[in-house]
């Protein structure tokens, strides 16, 4: 089991470009699906995830450094290292019990598969790590190995009921049929955003104000596509940080361009993604009838959305700020902010249909709770680094905005503290 970890800590370090197509390739196989079509679908979603990549990475590469400026300008300061997303992940893989999560995690989706309780047949591979940062979470606070091998069980069970209940959605409004989101560090957002759905939908006025893409371009024309908020972002990130007017308006082009490409580059994901999904789905449905199976891919897929990118790039300077005025936080949100940023905006804008105002002051709630958890997981998050080889200055504590989005784990490591002894 060993070699299979290495094998999956290999695949997954050269990235979604490589490793979703040898994914779908390898699965394609097993279920003995055209050769032809398969190898289309393997290179089309590598294509698409590079394009992706490309677009977000440009993104963040054209508003990295304003956002340095803005923390320098506006003397943001606070205690605790982020060192970003590879960092928690790569821990995270380097945790000693990983084959023994990763196999407990693969036989019970399988026995909820045949038993019928749940829908999604999970081959996201490397979402994995989010069940094993709740077992490493687990045993660097009580070295009990059942508390460990429990709570990375306990998520995977709600992680794959939240997917079959948000599966509707991402059909609906994301426009993936058959397809589900068994990201638990995404999908433990959607309780939140249908609550608060629930309640905008109870105060007065502010229930009929319609602002979703569609709308506001209705009323606004041109003013109101994607394309021009992109500039209108950007250039509001570059005044922030006090950019020259040059730097403004490359900052403000840079923005409108993810608007654009992001969700283009996700067409041509799709594109290679629905053949594949569509055949598995077939074949699943057909040997089990009645089960309707949906396929269980990263949620990375959601933020491809003109919303989800709208509510995004207002959340970077939000966030900044949020992350300097809110009692109880001591992260500073750095490496990883403009793409998190669009990460929780997610499920909080399809809840709310694309609606931008309500989007955004979700995610603004959503957003606070991962920095509280963030500065909360940061001892433990420390030890967990360390453990994985990585070199820490002695006093110093590091977290990550991507371990404050681990709500579950969150809580079932403060539930297991209850049987530390």
């Amino acid at each position: 089991m060993e070699m299979v970890i290495k094998g999956l800590q290999f695949i997954a370090s050269l990235g979604p470009m490589v490793m979703m197509p040898i994914i779908i390739f390898v699965i394609g196989l097993i279920f003995r699906l055209k050769i032809s079509t398969l190898f289309r679908s393997s290179i089309l979603v590598g294509v698409g995830f590079a394009g992706v990549n490309m677009a977000v990475g440009f993104f963040i590469s054209g508003v990295s450094e304003p956002i340095q400026k803005m923390v320098g300008f506006w003397g943001l300061r606070t205690d605790i290292m982020d060192v970003g997303w590879p960092a928690r992940a790569a821990a995270t893989w380097s945790f000693p019990m990983a084959a023994v999560v990763i196999l407990a995690v693969l036989g019970v989706n399988v026995l909820m598969l045949v038993i019928k309780k749940t829908r999604c047949v999970m081959v996201d591979f490397w979402s994995y790590n989010h069940f094993i940062f709740t077992a490493a979470l687990v045993w660097y606070s009580t070295h009990n190995a059942i508390l460990a091998i429990t709570g990375a069980v306990l998520t995977a069970v709600i992680t794959f009921k939240l997917a079959d209940w948000t599966a509707p959605l991402a059909e609906s409004y994301f426009g993936l049929p058959g397809v589900s989101f068994p990201t638990s560090n995404s999908v433990n957002f959607a309780p939140i955003a249908w609550l608060m759905e629930k309640i905008y939908n109870k105060i007065p006025g502010f229930r009929d104000l319609n602002a979703n893409p569609e709308h506001i371009q209705k009323r606004f024309g041109v003013f109101g596509e994607p394309l021009f908020m992109g500039i209108v972002l950007g250039s509001l990130i570059g005044i922030l940080a006090k950019e020259s007017v040059g730097n403004i308006m490359i900052i403000a082009m840079t923005t409108a361009s993810a608007m654009i490409l992001v969700p283009k580059m996700m067409q041509v994901i799709m594109e290679g993604l629905m053949p594949f999904a569509n055949g598995i789905r077939e074949i699943l449905n057909n040997k089990f009838q009645g089960n309707n199976f949906t396929i269980g891919i990263d949620a990375a897929l959601t933020i491809a959305n003109p919303s989800v990118i709208a509510v995004g790039i207002l959340m970077v300077p939000t966030t900044l700020i949020m992350a300097t005025v809110l009692p109880g936080n001591r992260l500073l949100p750095l490496p990883d902010i403009a793409y998190m940023s669009m990460w929780v905006a997610a499920w909080p804008v399809a809840f709310h249909k694309g609606n931008i105002i309500r989007g955004y002051i979700t995610t603004v709630i959503c957003t606070a709770l991962m920095l509280l958890v963030a500065t909360n997981m940061a001892y433990i998050h420390t030890q967990l680094a360390i453990a994985g080889g990585f070199e820490i200055p002695a006093g110093t504590l590091i977290s990550t905005e991507d371990a404050g989005t681990h709500l579950l784990s969150w809580v079932l490591w403060k539930l297991s503290l209850l049987f530390k002894f």
